[in-house]
């Protein structure tokens, strides 16, 4: 029998092990790099309760790609994971209150005349600063000036 200090030890250096939240409705890695199981198990309880019905998101072992720098520390990478979930979370939240908003004027029976439209007031079009057309694009209304993000 070989003795334990006897055996061969590894030459080259091995990255630990980090998991994922996998999210088969979404189909895709809503959180990543965790550095136990135990987290991203838990990360995925507190993922699944947002949703009604529940998601069924769980840990997966992570696999690192071309998206996963070698030059970020685990803090930045933890930090990118996040804001990713949150701009994700907004995105639907986003989402959700346009479809409400859009069929609350369906309900209404309100006919924009066209695809795009505002949901707020019955402006058709909004002014763009600097002719930029970004996010602080107002509405031509003198008194109302909503943003650009109100209009479907």
């Amino acid at each position: 029998m070989t003795n334990p200090s006897e055996q061969p030890t590894p030459t080259g250096s091995r990255s630990r092990t980090a998991w994922d939240v996998y999210c088969p409705e979404e189909d895709l890695n809503v959180h990543m790099l965790f550095p136990t199981k135990a987290a991203a198990t838990q990360a995925a309880g507190e993922h699944n309760v947002q949703f009604t019905p529940p998601h069924t998101a769980r840990w997966v072992v992570h696999t690192p790609s071309d998206e996963d720098p070698p030059h970020l520390t685990d803090a930045q990478r933890e930090a990118f994971t996040r804001n990713g979930s949150e701009f994700a979370e907004l995105e639907n939240h986003s989402r959700s209150v346009r479809e409400a908003a859009a069929a609350r004027l369906r309900e209404a029976d309100y006919d924009p005349g066209g695809p795009l439209y505002c949901y707020v007031c019955t402006c058709s079009q909004f002014l763009a600063p600097d002719d930029d057309g970004g996010l602080d694009a107002r509405c031509q209304r003198e008194y109302s000036r909503h943003t650009s993000m109100q209009h479907a």
